[in-house]
């Protein structure tokens, strides 16, 4: 670690540490902090040897990335928490400040890809038609096929493989990475990846409390097989740590990285939702998509106090497949025109496609969940994971 955070010249004492092993990370909160300590501490990172690589603010929330040639801190600055988050260690990939220089193509495009079981699938097919995928689901053969069906078709015939532009997972959990790494085992050849995406906590430790058995075993099983498949199958891609406030710039498309999990940290995580990251993205229109995936309440609460209406998107995943997890003060803010939404598991005589199976999940948002039940009786089209479905980015019409 650099010395500058073993010696006692820091102008803050930190409330709360956490190292990280998986990814050679410790974590610092600060408590009570203002403005002027912020600046403090970006000022006496630069005294150390750091360069800012970018600042940022959000919503009046301050981010900054200060490297060295070997080390990188990531700052995050809540005033109405009164709360700094550090993440410091060694010096890693960092997406560049601006798009790359592409042909404009087309417009982009949002699709929720149809999954025969839980999970969440999300493409957009960026301006210069390479892809953006955001998680992908439980492995199934049949989804797997589906998600290399729906690239094939998609890439210009010049193009000898679909190229993906990042691959972004929210949580190492089994509904939204596993379908991922045995497509990546399966499909290495077919496709050109360039970027992954993804920031675990070190599941090893107790930062989790698993209530059911095996879950940490299975989990920390998820997150390794992520880092060993991209190691062995995809060598030359580049590995990114997304933190709150970085954007990952893609053509016709921002990706802005609104809450990983040391924003949550250190409260309590039951289980590996509350480690979810959400993303919100920013398309070359104007319009916005929010994907909080599977933040839990105390995220979802944090976010709209932070955040404030900085979050108002036109469409929004809703958050935990509809489930538990969502929050009125966050659906309020974010005030979607158009609701996506991920089937939780359903019977094995169902299939998701069934109409009667779409009416009796809508019957039990409304029953048993009122924040998500919020969203049915106030934003415009709602559309579920028992089929494919894309959206024009320019006017948010079906696009077939």
């Amino acid at each position: 670690m650099h010395p500058f955070f073993l010696s006692t010249t820091s102008p803050l004492a930190p409330s709360d540490r956490y190292a990280n092993p998986y990814h050679g990370t410790e974590v610092l909160r600060f408590a009570e902090v203002t403005v002027d300590d912020y600046e403090r501490y970006c000022a006496a990172l630069e005294t150390a040897g750091f360069t800012l690589y970018c600042r940022r603010i959000l919503a009046q929330n301050q981010f900054a990335t200060y490297t060295t040639p070997l080390f990188s801190a990531h700052l995050a600055f809540y005033p109405a928490l009164g709360e700094m988050r550090v993440t410091h260690g060694a010096h890693t990939y960092l997406p560049p400040l601006e798009a790359k220089q592409a042909e404009h193509v087309q417009s982009p495009t949002f699709t929720q890809i149809k999954l025969s079981n839980i999970g969440q699938s999300d493409i957009v097919q960026l301006s210069d038609v390479s892809f953006l995928i955001i998680d992908g689901g439980v492995d199934n053969e049949d989804d797997r096929a589906c998600l290399l069906s729906f690239l094939l078709t998609k890439k210009p015939k010049h193009h000898p493989k679909p190229r993906i532009a990042a691959w972004l997972i929210s949580h190492a959990h089994n509904d939204h990475i596993h379908l991922c790494q045995e497509f990546l085992k399966a499909y290495a050849d077919r496709v050109e990846i360039e970027l992954f995406g993804y920031n675990f906590p070190d599941f090893t430790g107790d930062i989790a409390v698993f209530v059911k058995e095996g879950q940490q075993g299975r989990t920390i099983r998820w997150q390794n097989q992520m880092r060993d498949i991209v190691n062995q199958h995809f060598p030359l891609a580049k590995r990114w740590e997304p933190h709150s406030g970085q954007a990952l710039h893609l053509p016709g498309c921002d990706v802005d990285v609104l809450i990983a999990f040391e924003d949550y940290w250190p409260c309590e995580m039951s289980g590996v939702n509350p480690s979810s990251c959400c993303f919100r993205l920013r398309f070359e229109s104007g319009k916005t998509a929010m994907l909080p995936t599977d933040a839990w309440f105390g995220s979802c609460d944090q976010m709209a106090l932070v955040y404030g209406d900085e979050l108002k998107s036109d469409i929004l995943q809703a958050v935990h497949h509809g489930t538990a997890g969502g929050t009125l003060p966050f659906y309020e803010r974010v005030a979607p025109e158009v609701v996506l939404w991920e089937y939780p598991v359903t019977p094995p005589s169902v299939k998701p496609t069934d109409a009667k199976l779409h009416l009796e999940f809508f019957d039990v948002v409304r029953n048993k969940y009122p924040y998500s039940a919020w969203l049915l009786d106030h934003a415009t089209r709602h559309y579920h994971s028992g089929e494919t479905v894309t959206l024009d980015t320019e006017t948010l019409e079906l696009l077939s």
